[in-house]
């Protein structure tokens, strides 16, 4: 008897309570198949593309009559997949155009192997213009596709609608699959950080255009992401962080190096990314924010009463203590939660590059413009755009911003139709109000249409009460990414963790328990690698002063200088490094106390 439906409509009936994402492989070989067992992939989907993409060619070229795309899929199926994998679940592309076997005895030797599931594949969505017609014109649409899956269920198959657009999409959901394969099209990897970024906030858009419009046919198949350029754990993650996919399928995102080792690894990593972080009791945080101190509290009581309202919001905050979890409440809370949340980090731009990435370009606008680019303003249309140290912005580029404000309208980069923009914008910035506003350097009419209210991130030495809590959550998420099971950290760990100054913030933290977790092989983490700088009685307003003061290349009084030294308990490479200045620039000071002051 084939178990194979069994399991795989127990693997796709867990994943809507699971906190990790289900996350299939599309094995081109035995050996990738093999990797992917090893490596904690959910199921496996063969597909005659991953023939060709073995072979160095194109996935498109399963669509070319170099042979029959159903024979070579179970083809590959006895030669290389089942004899390697065992009783796994594996799911089988069809196509629907058969000119040599009818369906009806594909299933029967695709259930004989122990097949799991059925997709359809080559799928007609992928393929337009021309050639798209004549496929047509053959039986090859979205109409056959359905059809055949719905006889495929008749068979005892699990049903996987492999769709490319909304439309497809839908009329799947309501045939009654049991999830949805939504492609993003070909994988594509970019080294261009910037354009990795838009498209992967393409995908997002995308992705959750396709959610609200099957969520709309009142059907409730798993839906699952595949192509496009999610091609990295850290890209799913972002993808799950912003829509309600229930996982990620890829084939060339895992087969680029294909060595046994580094596949295994690649899959684990990818398992162990979480899908969306679970909402911790009242009390405890809001969303990922995690704090129940008076301070954060009343953040969250702010954030709260802030959100429902369509008003522009600046976030101020020292870096590392999670501005942006902030602006993602607020999208959430608000009545654009369905809709996009896209991010600009306006420091990381060039001067010469922020016009094309607030409002896009025309292709042929300037040298390396090959083709059209949406912009930011564009993708967050209806949502919200986090603009993200906007202090940073020069005056050219606050023009510009403020004009889209505004007008609620732009133009391309070398366009001149006009386009209308309803965004929401949060802002964020190290700087306080004072600073950013009253220097001159930022435009005083901008800034009071970025900060219709300011909401204040508190630093974490100001609410180190939380750092229990914080560092609870954080081994729990660094945890099953590292592959270790953490039941916690040593009273002595926590001690100094709490007396801790945190310049760094949370993102401190974070990095403290990350290399906690790579050198120690231990069940409850020591921190013996973390030296931290006492607090040695000083008050709390003191160390707010003086890491409000100090940095690199300022004037360092003597007063200041005795401080650092307490902080670090004497030690001068620790006050050195906490004041900015070089361990010679440090005795040179110290030269000109009196003599024997330290030792």
């Amino acid at each position: 008897m084939n178990k194979g439906p069994v399991l795989l409509r127990s693997i796709l009936k867990k994943a809507r309570s699971s906190a990790f994402p289900i996350v299939f492989v599309v094995a081109g070989s035995g050996q990738i198949a093999r990797c992917a067992v090893d490596g904690g992939a959910h199921f496996l989907m063969i597909l005659s593309a991953g023939l060709y993409r073995m072979a160095g060619v194109s996935s498109l070229g399963s669509f070319m009559p170099f042979g029959n795309a159903n024979d070579q899929t179970e083809e590959l199926l006895r030669k290389q997949i089942m004899p390697r994998i065992g009783a796994f679940p594996v799911v089988a592309g069809i196509m629907v155009s058969d000119p040599i076997l009818t369906l009806e005895k594909r299933f029967q030797r695709l259930n004989e192997l122990g097949l799991a599931g059925v997709t359809n594949w080559p799928a007609v969505g992928v393929i337009q213009g021309r050639f798209g017609e004549a496929l047509a014109k053959e039986g090859f649409s979205v109409d056959a596709e359905i059809e055949m899956l719905q006889k495929a269920r008749e068979s005892g198959f699990v049903t996987l609608g492999f769709a490319v657009s909304t439309p497809d999409a839908v009329a799947m959901a309501k045939s009654g699959v049991d999830a949805l394969v939504l492609d993003a099209g070909r994988t594509h990897e970019t080294k261009d950080i910037y354009e990795k970024g838009d498209r992967i906030q393409y995908a997002v858009v995308k992705v959750n255009e396709m959610l609200k419009a099957i969520k709309a046919t009142g059907t409730q198949p798993i839906c699952l992401f595949f192509g496009g350029s999610i091609t990295s754990p850290e890209d799913t993650a972002e993808l799950y962080r912003r829509t309600e996919i229930e996982g990620f399928g890829g084939g060339s995102a895992f087969e680029r190096i294909p060595v046994t080792k580094i596949v295994t690894n690649m899959i684990r990593q990818f398992c162990s990314v979480p899908l969306h972080s679970e909402t911790p009791s009242f009390g405890e945080g809001m969303g990922e924010m995690v704090g129940a101190s008076p301070v954060m509290l009343k953040l969250f009581n702010l954030i709260k009463k802030v959100a429902p309202y369509d008003v522009n919001v600046c976030i101020e905050g020292e870096s590392g203590v999670g501005k942006e979890l902030v602006a993602i409440q607020l999208h959430h809370l608000s009545h654009r939660a369905s809709q996009p949340f896209i991010t600009l980090n306006c420091g990381a731009i060039p001067d010469t590059l922020l016009e094309s990435e607030f409002f896009g370009h025309e292709r042929g606008a300037f040298t390396g413009a090959v083709s059209r680019r949406l912009g930011k303003f564009e993708l967050a249309d209806h949502g919200t755009l986090f603009l993200d140290e906007v202090a940073e912005l020069s005056p050219k580029a606050q023009v510009s911003l403020l004009r889209v404000i505004q007008q609620k309208e732009m133009s391309r980069v070398g366009g001149d139709k006009k386009i209308p923009v309803d965004v929401r914008i949060v802002a964020a910035t190290h700087q306080d109000r004072s600073d950013l506003g009253g220097q001159g350097r930022f435009r005083a009419d901008l800034y009071y249409r970025l900060n219709a209210i300011t909401l204040k991130v508190p630093p974490l030495r100001s609410h180190t009460e939380d750092i229990p809590a914080l560092v609870n959550e954080i081994l729990n998420e660094l945890g099953p990414q590292f592959g270790k099971r953490i039941l916690g950290i040593t009273p002595d760990f926590m001690s100094r963790l709490m007396n801790y100054t945190w310049p760094g913030n949370v993102r401190e933290l974070r990095h403290v328990l990350s290399r906690a977790l790579l050198l120690e092989d231990v069940l409850i983490l020591q921190g013996e690698d973390f030296p931290p700088y006492p607090v040695s009685g000083l008050q709390e307003s003191e160390l707010e002063g003086f890491f409000r003061t100090q940095g690199a290349g300022r004037q360092t009084d003597n007063s200041t200088l005795i401080k650092a030294l307490k902080i670090t308990n004497g030690n001068k490479s620790k006050a050195a490094k906490l004041l900015g200045v070089s361990r010679k620039t440090l005795y040179f000071k110290l030269g000109k106390l009196s003599q024997g002051s330290f030792k």
